[in-house]
């Protein structure tokens, strides 16, 4: 069981590092992703997608499966733990969005929260059930 469960949070973050690796090298498809575009076509815009949803996706999710596979158990299940709170922040921060703000589509934000829910979950699956191995 544990192994399967490693595998799911393991192959989680090698999704998110692939995301990041997409929004890298494809900027346009990173601000279709999050409905966003540079400011009057400028291509800076480009460079704050390739950072935020490039790098940044990629430097964090393949950080936190380094830290999984080879620093040690401790480790990956703190790193996983961070990981998997942002992703839940996330939803958090859209869902509230979604609450305060006019005119945000329904459909889109809950499908948006559901998938930032999961991907925290099964990011977290792995360091939940090693803590309840204690």
């Amino acid at each position: 069981m544990n192994d399967i469960v490693f595998y799911i949070s393991a192959g989680t973050l090698a999704f998110g590092a692939g995301l990041g690796v997409k929004g890298m090298f494809d900027p346009m498809w990173a601000g279709r992703l999050v409905r966003l575009q540079p400011e009057n076509g400028q291509p800076e815009g480009y460079s704050e997608f390739r950072a935020t949803f490039g790098g940044m996706f990629l430097g964090l999710h393949l950080s936190a499966l380094a830290f999984m596979v080879f620093w040690g158990r401790d480790a990956g299940i703190a790193a996983c733990s961070v990981l998997a709170a942002g992703w839940w922040f996330t939803a958090l921060g859209r869902f509230l969005s979604y609450s305060m703000d006019s005119n945000t589509q329904h459909s889109h934000v809950v499908r948006s929260v559901a998938i930032e829910v999961i991907i925290g979950l099964a990011i977290a699956v792995w360091p939940i059930t090693s803590l309840l191995r204690l």
